[in-house]
């Protein structure tokens, strides 16, 4: 069945326009006529082969995204089959990538912009490992960043699941090898620490301008995360935040931090404390910018000789507590003039 523009799915979902369209599937911007709400709409393609396998991978997508609800990680609402196609159907998020926002800057994103949002990503991807989740496909395309800085993890197509019968063959490789953990590219079991290392690389991203390694062919870049060393980040980056960041990035698994909500936890610290930095050194700089002291303007007592105007309650309360104060037979004299 070939997808076309206004076409009904299951009786309720309308295909508006189509967003993306892979190797294994495409993705709809769809409307939920029945909620009146916009959807993502994620449908097998009909012109591949080793269709079962891959409706078997669409299947566990849907089972492992089922019950990560948390603001970070893109929502799926429902999962229907139909004439071999199956169909996911999730939250819109009408939002840019990470990719594209790295696109646009081309250089390095300002820390105190990035951490915000690799603390989001974080915090999602700990809500999936706590439900035995591994996304194993971390990466700025698949970060969604809207325009008041809320974060999605979308994409699990290639999660996996401690919960689920195992659909890859062991030594097989899944991921993106910009983004790919050593023991993933070694066909290894993917584990949290495999999703912090990707996140790790983001970063790395970020703060540069460039990912750490390069290469001809993807096997290349996924041998030198492999066996290369990680070039260090610039100087310029907060040594704490460089420190961090490289160990996210360490080749051994148990040299990573323990979790992702450890990760969360310590790129927040280091926020607040740059958001600090940066305003003690705002407040510093426009002291010293300004040379002379703000001149103080102080508005002299009104006058009044012939104590025409009337006096409030409380002007009447003054001046009887100050004679109040006055010792017994004390004269006040006015200044004569000169």
């Amino acid at each position: 069945m070939r997808l076309i523009e206004g076409q009904l799915i299951h009786r309720r979902y309308r295909l508006d326009s189509r967003l993306a369209q892979g190797g294994m599937g495409e993705v709809w911007k769809g409307f939920d006529i029945q909620l009146g709400r916009p959807v993502a709409i994620k449908a097998l393609r009909t012109d591949t082969t080793n269709q079962e396998s891959k409706l078997r991978r669409l299947r566990a997508e849907a089972r492992n995204s089922a019950n990560l609800a948390h603001p970070n990680i893109a929502a799926l609402f429902e999962y229907y089959e139909h004439d071999g196609i199956g169909f996911l159907i999730m939250e819109y998020v009408p939002s840019k990538s990470l990719a594209d926002l790295f696109h646009e800057l081309n250089g390095p994103m300002d820390p105190t912009e990035l951490l915000p949002i690799l603390v989001q990503v974080a915090r999602g991807l700990f809500v999936a490992h706590s439900h035995g989740v591994i996304h194993r496909d971390v990466k700025p395309a698949n970060i969604m960043v809207s325009d008041n800085g809320e974060v999605k993890i979308t994409d699990f197509g290639v999660s996996y699941s401690t919960n689920q019968e195992q659909i890859t063959q062991d030594g097989m490789v899944v991921g993106t090898a910009q983004y790919i953990s050593p023991e993933q590219a070694q066909g290894k079991h993917a584990t949290p620490q495999s999703d912090i290392y990707s996140l790790g690389v983001v970063a790395y991203e970020g703060l540069c301008g460039h990912r750490p390694f390069t290469g001809a062919t993807p096997v290349d870049i996924a041998a030198a995360h492999v066996n290369n060393p990680v070039p260090p980040l610039p100087a310029s980056v907060d040594f704490q935040l460089s420190q961090f960041v490289m160990s996210m990035l360490s080749k051994d698994p148990l040299d990573r931090p323990n979790d992702a909500l450890t990760v969360a936890r310590i790129l927040t610290r280091i926020q607040r404390r740059l958001l600090d930095q940066q305003t003690s050194a705002a407040d510093a700089t426009m002291i010293t910018s300004n040379a002379r002291m703000p001149r103080r303007v102080v508005s002299a007592p009104h006058h009044d000789p012939a104590g025409m105007l009337p006096r409030t309650a409380d002007e009447d309360h003054a001046q009887s507590l100050f004679h109040s104060t006055l010792r017994p037979g004390t004269r006040l004299q006015a200044k004569e003039q000169q």
